[in-house]
Formats: structure tokens, sequence, C-alpha cells
């Protein structure tokens, strides 16, 4: 998912409220990191508070070092570059296979203006980034609802800004073929932007944009095919950006993601911690290139 439905999280408009009222006020970021997301009956998976916070700018360079202390020094992991270095978390199913959940967690820098991240037509340009599948050699696609599409379902009773549906389709891993509508909400504060997104159940059965997942298959002629469709409907993530007072310009971006991984995906094999470093390399680079750019 993060090659894909991550990367979509990029996009924030401005709010430009406090940090803590800011924050509170996102519901689908509350449920993932306080109640958690259910990805199986009986498994409930919470994502990470934020590692850095708005109003604490002295500790910043404290709270990174922490995290980077066992791999890169600050320099290093704060160079600017297109090819500075990430770290990369990833948990679950270890020691236990009957568990399908997933998560996750991905820290990087990236220089750039941070109001660039508050343009609404930014939401488009990076969902065009993360519709590309480099890895796969399976092409995916992410639209952002129209109001008439939220209007037909009723999913809005008023107009809210901050709010999005997106529909993405994607290979994941060159294994699934993934259909989800996610549902979006931002919000930002003068020195930091935050999106969370869960698969909105809403979706499941819906006959334009379903939850779904197909298994990838080649067959005896090397030709791709996909299997039949099973519901799925267990995805949760934020991103969050935040200004750092050092190095001067630069953003700590960090995402945390859960997911289920159904066994039928990868029969049993660990293909996420073999493949998903160059997934979230890929990603990475293109995210500091956008940023850069004039």
């Amino acid at each position: 998912m993060l090659n894909r439905f991550v990367t979509a999280s990029v996009a924030i408009l401005a709010l430009l409220l406090t940090s803590s009222r800011a924050f509170s006020e996102n519901e689908i970021f509350d449920v993932l990191t306080q109640r958690g997301l259910e990805v199986a009956p009986q498994e409930i998976v919470k994502l990470s508070q934020p590692l850095l916070a708005d109003d604490a700018p002295p500790a910043q360079r404290k709270a990174i070092e922490t995290l980077t202390a066992d791999r890169y020094d600050w320099k290093t992991f704060t160079r600017n570059s297109t090819n500075s270095p990430f770290l990369l978390k990833i948990n679950g199913g270890e020691n236990d296979s009957n568990r399908v959940g997933r998560q996750v967690d991905l820290y990087f820098l990236a220089y750039g203006p941070l109001d660039k991240l508050k343009i609404d037509n930014y939401l488009q340009e990076q969902l065009g980034i993360a519709s590309s599948e480099s890895h796969s050699g399976e092409s995916g696609s992410a639209r952002v609802l129209t109001g008439d599409d939220i209007k037909k379902r009723g999913l809005l009773t008023a107009a809210n800004e901050d709010e999005r549906w997106v529909a993405v389709e994607s290979a994941f891993l060159g294994k699934v073929r993934i259909n989800l509508t996610t549902h979006n909400q931002r919000t930002s504060t003068a020195d930091s932007v935050l999106l969370a997104s869960v698969a909105d159940p809403r979706f499941n059965r819906d006959p334009e944009f379903p939850n779904m997942w197909r298994s990838i298959v080649v067959d005896d002629a090397g030709n791709r095919q996909l299997g039949p469709p099973q519901p799925y409907a267990s995805l949760g993530s934020y991103m969050k950006a935040t200004q750092l007072t050092e190095p001067l310009g630069a953003l700590f971006i960090e995402y945390h993601v859960v997911f289920a991984e159904p066994h039928d995906w990868f029969h049993g094999a660990n293909l996420l911690r073999s493949k998903l470093p160059v997934v979230a390399q890929d990603m990475v680079r293109k995210i500091r290139r956008n940023l850069n750019a004039h």
C-alpha cells in the first residue's frame, strides 16, 4: 500500500488552526491512533502517534536523532539530496502466523516549501505520481470523487472542504490487484500538515468504486490474469509533514500505515521485507524531487 495509498496523503489544504485544536478535530486520525483499525475479527491495530509535536521545536532534533541513532548520524540523515537515507519499519506476522495485521512506518526529510503541501491541486499531482507502479509492470489509477459522486451516495450532509474520497486501483508488489475507496480528512497548522485516510466500508459493494482485491497470476503464455474479486476494506494511514527549525528549509515527513495481509496474497512468503524497501525508496525520491521542483 505504501507505494500507492500512502503517497496520496501528501496533499493538504491549510486551515491555519492551532496545533491541539487542528489534530483533535481530525476524527480519522483519532480513530487510527486511539481506537485502532480492525484488520480482522479480534485483531485491532493502533497507529503510532506522530514523532514530532508542533509545539516543541527545541526537541525536534533530539527526537529525530533518537529515532535514527542505530542507523544514521544527523548530518547523513538530513543531507539535502534526493538520495538521502530514509527509515522504514515493518511490523506484523513475525510471531503469530494467524495475525494478518501489518504496520509500516516511514520517516524521511525533504526540502521545499511547506506551503506547497497546502495547495489543493497538489493532491491530484501526487496521485499522478502514485498511479505508476514501476516495480510490478502494472499501471494504476487514482480518482478524487466529485461532488456529484459524493452527493449520490449521501456521504456528506454539509459541505466540508477538508474531506475527500479517493478511489484507487493499483497492483501491490506485482501479486495483488487492489481497488479501494478511502475517506481522507486533512488538518494543518502554521508549521505542519496532516492527512488521515481509511478505507470506507460504505464502498464495499459500490457498483463503481468497490473495495476489493484480486490475485494476479501469470498463465503459461506469460500473460497476466486476474483472479475472482474478494472483499477488502482493511487499510488506514496518516501522513504528517512538519517544518523543522533546522536544517533550514527541511520538512520531516512521517507515514504510518496499517493494513490486513490475507494469507492468499503471498501464501506465507514475506515479500514486504524483501520488496517494500525498494518501493519506499522510489516513492521517497519522487516526493523529494517534486517538492524541490520550481
